[in-house]
């Protein structure tokens, strides 16, 4: 799999916003799956993990309505991922998920991750100019 558009994304979404943790997610529409199918880090979070977001407020708000999510210490984390004790123990508590569209179908998500207190909204809107960035591979 190409990593470049995402090798790219993660370096822009560094130094325009700090992001430290960087990961694509294809959506599995299907299953209701997002697979993860890049990483900034392989050890915390490895190539081909799959969460099931089945009918989730999360769910409801990125992969359906097309929505970012987008927050900015513990209780937004924990009220989003069922893996907020990982994300917290790695020092990040601030995120900011971005749904990808390809044909006018959410097709994955680009997440981005930081200390806590870390983002503004100007950063959601940053985050989202790189969306179609991904568009393309994450539809393949």
């Amino acid at each position: 799999m190409k990593t470049r558009p995402y090798e790219h994304i993660a370096e822009i979404a560094h130094l325009a916003f700090g992001a430290r943790l960087f990961t694509a997610m294809r959506y599995r529409f299907a299953t209701d799956e997002v697979e993860r199918v890049y990483t900034t880090d392989p050890a915390a979070y490895p190539l081909g993990g799959r969460k099931l977001k089945r009918d989730t407020a999360w769910s409801r708000q990125v992969l359906v309505a097309g929505e970012p999510y987008f927050a900015n210490d513990e209780h937004g984390i924990r009220a989003a991922f069922d893996d907020a004790d990982r994300i917290l123990a790695l020092g990040l508590g601030a995120i900011i998920n971005v749904p990808v569209r390809h044909q006018g179908r959410v097709v994955g998500t680009l997440n981005f991750l930081r200390e806590p207190g870390g983002y503004s909204p100007d950063d959601v809107a940053k985050a989202l100019a790189l969306a179609p960035l991904a568009a393309e591979a994450l539809a393949s």
